[in-house]
C-alpha cells in the first residue's frame, strides 16, 4: 500500500508540472488600448473613448465645412467700378498715328467669386466699359472733327503676385461696338456722318486692390493698362490708368 501511495504521488506531481509548462508555453493575449497596458477596460472607459472619437470626427467635419464655406464668408461682393483716362494713339487716315486724350467709365464684376476654390476665385473678372476719344484733322477752312464712343464687354484672366497680395497682372479680351460720327466743315458748310462698327479689344494690365477697411469689404482699385481696339480696318492703341472702388 505504501508503494502504491508513492507511485500515485509521483504521477500527480508529473501531471502538475506538465500542466504548468503547457500554460507557460501558451501565447499571452494582448488587447487594444487600456487592455494592452494591463488596465481593465470598464464600460465607463469605453464610453469616454467613444466620445473622444466622436468629438474628433465632429472637429474634422467642422473644419471641412469651414473650408467649403470660405466663398460664403468672403467679405467682398466683387462689384465696383472706376474712372479711367490716358493717351489714345488713334489710327489716322492720312497722318498715321494721331495721339489724343481719352477718358471713360467702367463697371467691374469679379465673377470668379462664384468659384468655391480660394485661389481660382481671385483670377477672373469682367468689365463693361465706355471709352470716349475725339480727333480733329485739317485746316481752319477745311477740317474733319471725329468723335469715337467705344462700348465693350471684356472678361479678364488674372495672375495674382501672391495668395494674399493685392497686386496682379491680367490679360483681357473683349467684344463690342464703336459708335462714331464726324463733322466735316468746308468754309461755312458742315456735313455730319455717323455709324457703328464691330469692335474687338485685347490688352494687358496691372491691377492693385488694397483694402481701405480692416475687414476688406471696401477696396481701392488702381489699374494701369495698354489696350488695343480694332474697328474695321482702323487699329487704335490706348495707354490708360484708372482709379475706383471694389465692394
Amino acid at each position: 500500500p505504501t508503494m502504491k501511495r508513492v507511485l500515485l504521488a509521483v504521477t500527480m506531481a508529473l501531471s502538475m508540472v506538465s500542466f504548468a509548462q503547457s500554460d507557460d508555453d501558451a501565447p499571452i493575449p494582448y488587447g487594444d488600448g487600456d487592455e494592452a497596458s494591463g488596465d481593465k477596460v470598464t464600460p465607463k472607459k469605453a464610453k469616454k473613448k467613444r466620445r473622444a472619437e466622436e468629438i474628433r470626427e465632429e472637429d474634422e467635419e467642422e473644419k471641412e465645412a469651414e473650408e467649403s464655406m470660405a466663398s460664403v464668408d468672403d467679405p467682398n461682393v466683387g462689384v465696383g467700378g472706376d474712372i479711367f483716362m490716358g493717351v489714345a494713339l488713334l489710327d489716322g487716315s492720312k497722318n498715321g498715328v494721331d495721339p489724343r486724350y481719352f477718358f471713360g467709365l467702367r463697371f467691374t464684376w469679379e465673377f470668379g467669386r462664384l468659384i468655391p476654390d480660394e485661389f481660382l476665385r481671385e483670377m477672373f473678372f469682367m468689365d463693361v466699359a465706355w471709352t470716349y476719344a475725339a480727333s480733329k484733322e485739317g485746316t481752319a477752312q477745311v477740317n474733319v472733327d471725329t468723335h469715337l464712343h467705344n462700348f465693350t464687354l471684356a472678361p479678364a484672366f488674372t495672375l495674382p503676385f501672391g495668395s494674399k497680395s493685392p497686386a496682379a497682372i491680367y490679360a483681357q479680351v473683349g467684344l463690342g461696338f464703336d459708335y462714331s460720327y464726324s463733322v466735316t466743315k468746308i468754309d461755312t458748310q458742315t456735313v455730319t456722318l455717323g455709324g457703328t462698327k464691330f469692335l474687338f479689344q485685347y490688352g494687358l494690365g496691372l491691377r492693385f486692390r488694397p483694402a481701405l477697411v480692416g475687414d476688406g469689404t471696401i477696396r481701392l482699385q488702381i489699374r494701369l493698362e495698354v489696350t488695343r481696339f480694332i474697328r474695321g480696318y482702323m487699329h487704335d492703341m490706348y495707354f490708360g490708368a484708372g482709379v475706383g472702388m471694389i465692394f
